[in-house]
């Protein structure tokens, strides 16, 4: 199958059409939305989820193995397999993530003040009513914190003064001085010292310790430290309020509004925000056991709550995307439930959970209306969660993630470094939000001459100005840029660590921005073509591909690549290649010239298939599977619409949302 551009049809590496989906065009046979494999949250999805079910700040996936990738980006079911580790990482973040939530505000700060004399003590003797320390010792006590904190730690204490110096003081805690002092309080004028500290829960050793001892035996003059008292105070650094994450679940009080009731109505809205679907009364009579158990063997209402809380997000209706069918076994196309609707659209546009607006359509039974899908749709585009779409859709679609692991050689290329790394990756990144928030037509994704700079990437792009470090919007005008093609971020990714490369750059653009995928290179074959002494990479490339095993691939992806060798390594300008001129002229797959890079970046945004492309790599994502071959109507269909309206991705999101494809399922007959 061949597209109209001349080339493969995106359909290896990892992405098949289903050979035996057959041709939904042929003999009035039905289309099919497809199947999806069960999707298990990714580490980005895991983290938006738990911070917007319970408004936490933790990232536990951070620490889970790193998700795998699948037809360029990581929310591909087929791909997300799930290990015993990650098992066992689940346990720990749930249980980590409940602690935080379920932890009972503290209303008043403790105080333990132990008098002296009824203290524990190195050295020393009662003296009324304090303890003389006449000699170098402490007097101590050990006390159980019962929160982690800052706590004041003070001392009522007055010195014997002998000698040239004061009485030295050293308050500690588990012996590790936490303040030192000379007292230069006597007995009338007793004065309390005190320091800050932070400790942890637990049981911990404070003490009042005398460190100076002096003694003059002709004169009796005696140096000596005398305590009345000491005292702990805290946790000082109390919030104001509740806890807001503990608020958010305690939706009743147990003690108050009846046991029974209230826990049931806490697990019932707790788990149906955490599962995203309404929870049957057997899974709520499950979890109700967890209460009763801990009941039962000792425990209170609320240990039991915190283990059935546990138990809801280490479920795999919290850990997989669960679409419940109620024929798993029929391909005759069906609707999804409105709820299972509302998971795909916000975890297509947030990378999270539904909120409540979209738990009320869905509750509504609303979600079934295209124009009610529609609203939601551009409602939740508009929200500051769709940033989800610049570091997950764009981010892996152009490489922005990529940036962050970027080799160059420092020897041929000194000006590399971490700072000019993140100029690169700030720019793509502002680029891009720029570009979806302002709902842009998607050609200007290849022909925007705007972009925003520091003056690292201004001097970088030659933009004449005044720059500092903060980025600011800049144009490039009649400078060779434009679009993302030439973004420093992606060049820099796009080659290798001491030389361009166009295969990647024109394999990059042959399968992103064209959506046609090579097969790849045969076993044995060096694809690492160093550079060679008065050749150029063009010179060095054409006579790699007259090779037989390389033609098929090459003639197609490496003119394309050949288009970009003005921008070296880091994405510069350049004329020369090894010292020598540079050809940046070639075709495009169905044979139209070129004569350099903007004007084949032209060409492409005026080709059929770079809007299709647009449309297709959407889908992929959206719906995290293969595009099938009863896929193509549908994807057709999204893609004539939205081109013909000013090709905006907020319209080319309506079209996807509210096709077959994605409001519909079919079941499988070998389940």
């Amino acid at each position: 199958m061949t597209s109209p551009t001349g080339g493969p049809t995106e359909g290896t590496a990892g992405e098949t059409e289903d050979p035996t989906a057959g041709d939904p065009t042929e003999g009035g046979e039905e289309a099919d939305p497809g199947r999806v494999t069960v999707h298990r949250l990714n580490r980005t999805e895991y983290n938006n989820t738990v911070r917007d079910l319970l408004g936490t700040a933790q990232r536990p996936a951070d620490s889970f193995p790193a998700d795998d990738f699948g037809l360029g980006f990581d929310n591909i079911s087929d791909v997300l397999s799930t290990s015993p580790l990650q098992a066992e990482l689940y346990e720990r973040a749930a249980e980590g993530l409940i602690l935080e939530a379920m932890e009972i505000p503290i209303t008043d700060p403790g105080s333990w003040q132990i008098e002296a004399e009824d203290a524990l003590a190195s050295v020393g003797g009662a003296s009324g009513e304090a303890w003389n320390l006449y000699s170098n010792g402490e007097v101590y006590q050990t006390i159980e914190l019962p929160y982690d904190g800052q706590y004041k730690f003070s001392a009522r204490v007055w010195g014997q003064q002998a000698g040239p110096d004061l009485p030295h003081m050293n308050l500690t805690v588990d012996q590790a001085p936490v303040g030192m002092f000379d007292v230069e309080a006597v007995q009338n004028g007793a004065q309390v010292y005190e320091v800050t500290i932070d400790a942890t829960a637990g049981v911990h050793k404070f003490a009042v310790e005398f460190t100076n001892d002096y003694y003059d035996e002709p004169n009796m003059a005696d140096r000596n430290l005398l305590v009345d008292w000491f005292k702990v105070e805290g946790p000082i650094n109390l919030p104001d309020g509740d806890n807001p994450l503990r608020t958010r679940i305690m939706v009743c009080d147990p003690n108050v509004d009846g046991e029974e009731v209230c826990l049931r109505e806490i697990l019932t809205k707790f788990t149906e925000r955490a599962w995203r679907r309404p929870v049957t009364g057997a899974e709520l009579d499950a979890l109700m056991k967890f209460i009763g158990d801990a009941k039962g063997a000792g425990e209170t209402w609320e240990a039991g709550l915190r283990i059935a809380l546990q138990a809801v997000m280490v479920s795999p209706y919290f850990i997989y995307r669960v679409e419940l069918d109620a024929a798993p076994t029929d391909l005759t196309p069906h609707p999804l439930s409105d709820f299972e609707l509302a998971s795909r659209l916000s975890y297509f546009l947030w990378s999270s959970m539904p909120d409540d607006e979209l738990f009320a359509a869905a509750a509504a039974g609303s979600l079934q209306d295209p124009k009610v899908l529609e609203t939601q749709a551009r409602r939740m585009l508009a929200d500051d969660r769709a940033r989800a779409l610049i570091d997950n859709f764009a981010g892996q679609w152009w490489l922005i993630r990529n940036i962050a692991v970027a080799f160059k050689d420092v020897a041929l290329f000194p000006q590399w470094n971490d700072a000019m790394r993140e100029s690169m990756r700030t720019e793509m990144r502002l680029f891009a939000e720029a570009f979806f928030s302002e709902d842009r037509d998607m050609l200007e994704m290849l022909t925007a001459t705007d972009t925003f700079v520091d003056a690292t990437l201004a001097q970088h792009y030659g933009i004449e100005g005044q720059f500092g470090a903060e980025f600011v919007p800049a144009d490039f005008g009649d400078r060779p840029f434009q679009g993302i093609l030439n973004k420093a971020g992606l060049m820099t990714v796009l080659s290798h660590a001491d030389h361009t490369s166009p295969v990647k750059r024109g394999k990059w653009v042959l399968e992103s921005l064209l959506c046609q995928v090579p097969p790849p290179p045969p076993p044995g074959v060096d694809t690492k073509l160093n550079p060679v002494e008065g050749k150029t990479q063009r010179e060095i490339l054409e006579a790699h591909r007259d090779k037989p095993e390389c033609i098929s691939c090459h003639v197609t992806m490496d003119p394309l690549g050949f288009g970009l060798e003005h921008y070296d390594p880091l994405g510069a300008w350049r004329d020369l290649d090894n010292g020598l001129p540079i050809d940046a002229s070639g075709t495009l797959p169905n044979g139209t010239p070129f004569a350099n890079g903007l004007e084949m970046q032209t060409l492409i945004a005026d080709e059929p298939d770079f809007l299709r492309c647009v449309a297709r790599k959407t889908f992929i994502y959206a719906l995290g599977r293969a595009v099938g071959l009863k896929d193509i109507p549908y994807l057709d269909g999204v893609t004539e619409t939205f081109s013909a309206n000013d090709r905006r991705f907020s319209d080319l999101v309506v079209s996807l949302v509210t096709s077959e494809p994605f409001r519909m399922r079919r079941g499988d007959p070998a389940m």
